[in-house]
């Protein structure tokens, strides 16, 4: 593991100096495996560990040199400043590995668990803290977390020539970072919420875009967006597509974003047993319902501002590959798209 003492671990909090670094192992074993590795990925954990191994106090680039490495993506690092890149990772990673396990432990920490049962632990000058305390001290904990893992991934992007074991998900989708996805909808540039919607805006291209485009017309233009070699055309389609992409993604990412789909059941992750905490979760559903049905609305009305610019715009030179959508309705008739068809059989009755 990539900590291994007590004093590795106080670098992220303020844990009492009366612990010991066995009772945090099995903690930090799994914030490793379920929070770190699978977004580093394993070949530069491994090299994180050889160099803990290598270097297991790593100096501060910040603090204990004059060499600093937050601005710089070198195309050939030197050899110093290649390790004083990975002292700063490594440095990252624990604090990120602390959180996680402190996020994961601290419940336990005031129980026995012993033959005679489960006890809460007790004495004279020290007391079990309230619940809510636990759970707010828990919440913070997992924060510090997801901030650190953003500031991780941030560190890889700029210094890309240094980890060639990090390995980058190219992403499939038109938009290809989170700065992209900042422009429509706020998700503090956060890389790993841009990673977890992935799959979602995946879904979204296949299910909107594509069939709007035609299958012809995206598999074409997803090939030239990938080789990076738009034409003046088709990059306005792309600005057509991104915000449309954008605010569909996030539509359908509102109503999941706090459910937990387990093997014993789905839950909804935003919610406990105390009652003040429950009803601000009744509040913020309200809120998130409104949110997608706002984003919903956006994404459909881009969406229809794509079709309507294809449908006066295609041509036998210009799109042609777009006639072959099912959605080609022609400069005609593309303006009463939407529009509500008064016919006999569909009465209004006033009263």
């Amino acid at each position: 593991m990539l900590i291994s003492t007590i004093a590795q671990l106080r670098a992220a909090s303020s844990v009492n100096v009366s612990n010991n670094i066995d009772n945090w192992l099995p903690y930090l074993s799994d914030a490793e495996e379920m929070f770190i590795i699978p977004v580093i990925g394993q070949p530069l954990y491994d090299l994180m560990l050889a160099h803990t191994l290598y270097d297991p106090n790593p100096r501060n680039p910040e603090v204990d040199d004059e060499l600093g490495t937050g601005d710089q993506s070198p195309d050939a690092p030197t050899a110093d400043l290649v390790i004083l890149l990975y002292d700063e990772l490594l440095l990252k990673i624990r604090k990120s590995i602390a959180l996680y396990a402190l996020f994961l432990g601290v419940d336990e920490m005031s129980l026995s668990i012993s033959s005679a049962g489960i006890q809460v632990i007790q004495s004279d000058t020290h007391k079990a803290a309230p619940q809510y305390q636990i759970m707010n001290l828990k919440e913070t904990y997992l924060t510090r977390a997801h901030r650190q893992i953003d500031l991780i991934l941030k560190f890889l992007t700029q210094n890309t020539s240094a980890f060639d074991q990090y390995y980058h998900p190219s992403t499939p989708c038109f938009i290809r970072n989170a700065d992209e996805f900042q422009v429509y909808s706020d998700i503090h540039s956060s890389r790993r919420v841009f990673l977890s919607l992935l799959p979602v805006m995946g879904s979204i291209e296949q299910k909107y875009i594509k069939p709007t485009l035609s299958p012809e017309l995206f598999n074409s233009l997803k090939s030239e967006f990938r080789s990076d070699v738009l034409s003046e055309e088709n990059k306005i389609l792309i600005d057509f597509i991104v915000p449309a992409l954008v605010h569909l993604t996030m539509a359908r990412a509102l109503l999941e974003i706090s459910i937990d789909t387990l093997d014993w059941g789905i839950f909804n992750s935003s919610t406990n047993t105390f009652n003040n905490i429950q009803t601000k979760a009744q509040e913020n559903r309200n809120r998130v319902s409104s949110m997608h049905e706002a984003n919903q609305r956006d994404g459909e009305a881009e969406l229809k501002m794509l079709q309507e610019f294809l449908d006066n715009n295609a041509s036998a030179d210009k799109y042609a590959l777009y006639f072959n959508s099912s959605r080609y309705a022609g400069a005609e008739l593309s303006v009463k798209r939407g529009e509500f068809v008064n016919e006999s059989s569909k009465s209004i009755f006033v009263v």
